[in-house]
């Protein structure tokens, strides 16, 4: 992998921190594994007084005690796990009727912890949860075999990250709101640089650096993705123009060069 080196240690440094969320969360399917095959199935009872919130604190009793059951719920959802004064907590399963299940820790009723979590649309995730929410760091390896590793906020990918396309090109830098948002660098399938600057709202934008597998490259200004503003074109290391750029073409007197040449004298 050609990454400079800056690049190279932040990507070392997260899959490290990846690969040990996935061994702590590996452990944590084993033991739900091995407490599933002693589990039976709560009784039509259990299950009313739990979901009309019937369930009351009960003192001096010692809750590790509390066996784990299979909870089949009225919608439809199959949870797995150990529930406390009508509270999932502990390492369980949850199995949403919509395609959802989510294997790892509760707390308060809620993901809370480390997990694993498969979406309907084939997309998994490993990594923190809290509140219920994705939170933390972890990886998203979706459907498409694309991959995001780095930090989330409520379920959102936010602040640094990685994210790797199926074809192992790869963006290096800030999200925001789940996309590319702040400073960054994309590397193609072969490492080498396309572009490094600023971005807002997963389009380059801001000042820059374009870089062409030909030696071609413009150092500028880009507008929502396009060479737009004040910028410079290099070919082969060597000034070809300096000057105004509209819509990622050269313009002079807030023309394009296009429209400079189309007029008739």
């Amino acid at each position: 992998m050609n990454l400079s080196k800056e690049h190279f240690d932040i990507y070392n440094e997260y899959t490290l921190n990846i690969n040990k969320i996935k061994r702590e969360v590996n452990a944590i399917i084993k033991r739900q594994k091995l407490m599933a095959r002693r589990c039976k199935k709560a009784s039509n009872e259990e299950m009313m007084e739990l979901e009309i919130n019937k369930y009351e604190d009960v003192e001096n009793v010692n809750k590790k005690k509390i066996p784990s059951k299979i909870y089949e719920f009225s919608n439809g959802d199959i949870y797995t796990g150990k529930i406390i004064d009508g509270k999932m907590v502990g390492i369980g399963k949850y199995n949403f009727i919509e395609g959802i299940e989510y294997v790892g820790e509760f707390n308060d009723d809620m993901k809370c912890g480390l997990g694993m979590c498969t979406f309907k649309s084939g997309n998994v995730y490993i990594g923190n949860f809290s509140d219920d929410t994705i939170n933390g760091m972890g990886q998203m390896v979706y459907s498409s075999k694309d991959e995001y590793m780095g930090h989330w906020i409520d379920g959102k990918k936010y602040g640094e990250g990685i994210y790797i396309w199926r074809d192992n090109s790869m963006y290096i830098g800030e999200f925001k709101n789940n996309k590319m948002d702040g400073y960054g660098v994309c590397y193609d399938c072969h490492g080498n640089v396309i572009y490094e600057g600023e971005w807002k709202n997963n389009l380059v934008h801001g000042k820059g650096i374009y870089i062409w597998e030909e030696g071609k490259r413009y150092e500028g200004e880009f507008l929502h993705g396009k060479k737009h503003g004040d910028g410079t074109f290099y070919l082969n290391n060597e000034l070809v123009y300096e000057g105004t750029w509209k819509f990622d073409k050269p313009c002079i007197f807030d023309r394009s060069l296009d429209e400079i040449f189309s007029i008739k004298f």
